[in-house]
């Protein structure tokens, strides 16, 4: 007993367990995986609340699980004080629109491939067991989801959120606001600008017909949004290019990014769309293969996740010479094919999908590149507003966090770097550099 005990303190002294009170409050909090990197930042900055922090400074424990990028993770537990009161942030990253019907504690409907009507994941969510987490000072990143076995288990059932961030409002959502019901959410206002990319999936060995498709217009996207697939000439201009088809990956109902992609780009944010995964599919019981270039009709069906989607569009076949350009259409038959995927700059980036300019796989859109620079000029349409909400009637040590985490990202926004690199790809950028303003979730920039 003893030496348990000599070693459990050891531990800890080396920030390697937690310390944390298992009788401690939780805060439940949920939302869009495009600003996550971002709400990340501000939960683990140890420095407080004056340096962009949510947590006293000095008193911050954490760990996340779904990724070897903290800031792409799925599930995220932090332990602090706040205003010295010591509580728990429980996160699970399931997508804006999954994350407003959870923190409403509702179930928003999906549909899988075969049209069948399927609950959406993450509404309401099911959470890591927070108590029982592995974390630590210096944080504990582990890339698989929680097991059991590797630091974190799942609670045993799904419940609604305290709080959501998201990348749209509610004038637009699938749950919206109705006076004196759970759907009558707290908006503590909005913290920035998310921002969002258009990507083709990577190549070891592009062709000339991918080549030719570095540049897509806004009626094209909504073509192919509409049909997910479309011969490359249709997008390059040159008929010689048909012999390859490009299709269409993206997010499913639960998705802000979606919402965001179907709204500014005048598609109409309720209307359905055709998409489809590489690897093994987006249903849970069909885990992704990033060495298997399965291409799979997933009809108004997309990735839970923005890391789902570069996942996707990173997927080579594990080759490290040859890519679905190399690989026969499964669909029409073509010589070869490409995809084209719509997610966050944080999530490309972090799954080796990179946005050089030129960039070798990123697309221009009427000839625009998705940068700061033209996020803030208004050249580049495709970002949103970042909503932070809570739950009706939200109170106590719930709606303080609330606060405070509202205050924190959008100061890790502004005191930071963020959007201040004109070629760089930020998750986030402060109203401070905008040129331009945009008057609703479906409008265009407008100065």
């Amino acid at each position: 007993m003893k030496i348990k005990t000599l070693i459990t303190t050891a531990m800890v002294a080396a920030g390697i367990v937690s310390v944390a009170s298992a009788t401690d409050p939780v805060v439940y909090l949920t939302g869009s995986s495009a600003f996550r990197s971002t709400v990340e930042s501000a939960l683990a900055n140890n420095s407080g609340t004056n340096a962009g922090g949510v947590f006293d400074a000095g008193t911050v424990q954490w760990g996340t699980w779904g990724s070897s990028s903290a800031g792409s993770a799925n599930y995220m537990v932090f332990h602090g004080t706040v205003q010295g009161q010591g509580v728990y942030i429980d996160c699970a990253w399931s997508g804006s629109e999954a994350g407003i019907a959870s923190a409403c504690n509702t179930t928003l409907g999906n549909s899988d491939r075969l049209g069948n009507p399927v609950p959406l994941a993450g509404s309401p969510e099911t959470w890591v067991a927070y108590a029982s987490a592995t974390i630590s000072s210096g944080g504990n990143v582990v890339s698989s989801n929680p097991n059991g076995s590797n630091g974190a288990s799942l609670e045993g059932s799904s419940h609604g959120s305290d709080l959501a961030q998201a990348d749209t409002s509610q004038a637009i959502s699938w749950t919206p606001y109705v006076a004196g019901t759970q759907t009558a959410l707290n908006d503590y206002g909005t913290e920035g600008v998310v921002t969002f990319t258009i990507s083709r999936n990577v190549q070891p060995n592009p062709t000339t017909e991918y080549n030719d498709c570095g540049n897509i217009t806004l009626p094209q996207i909504n073509v192919l949004t509409s049909g997910g697939v479309v011969p490359a000439g249709f997008i390059s201009g040159n008929p010689a290019d048909d012999d390859f088809s490009v299709y269409l990956v993206g997010r499913n109902r639960g998705s802000g990014t979606r919402m965001n992609y179907l709204a500014c780009s005048t598609y109409g944010a309720h209307n359905t769309v055709s998409q489809y995964s590489i690897g093994y599919g987006v249903e849970a019981s069909e885990p992704q293969n990033p060495d298997v270039l399965w291409l799979t009709n997933e009809a108004n069906g997309g990735y839970e996740s923005g890391g789902g989607v570069a996942k996707a569009l990173s997927d080579t076949g594990g080759s490290m010479t040859s890519g679905s350009c190399q690989q026969a259409d499964p669909f029409n038959g073509g010589t070869g094919w490409f995809a084209i995927g719509y997610l966050s700059p944080s999530d490309a980036l972090s799954a080796g999908n990179n946005g050089g300019e030129p960039t070798n796989y990123w697309c221009t859109v009427d000839g625009v590149f998705s940068n700061n620079q033209n996020i803030e000029n208004g050249a580049w349409w495709f970002w949103g507003h970042e909503h932070l909400y809570g739950k009706y009637q939200i109170s106590g040590i719930q709606d303080l966090v609330g606060h405070v985490l509202f205050n924190g990202v959008s100061k890790t926004i502004d005191t930071g770097s963020f959007g201040t690199v004109a070629g760089g790809h930020d998750p986030g950028i402060p109203y401070t550099l905008m040129n331009v303003v945009k008057a609703s979730d479906t409008s265009f920039p407008s100065f």
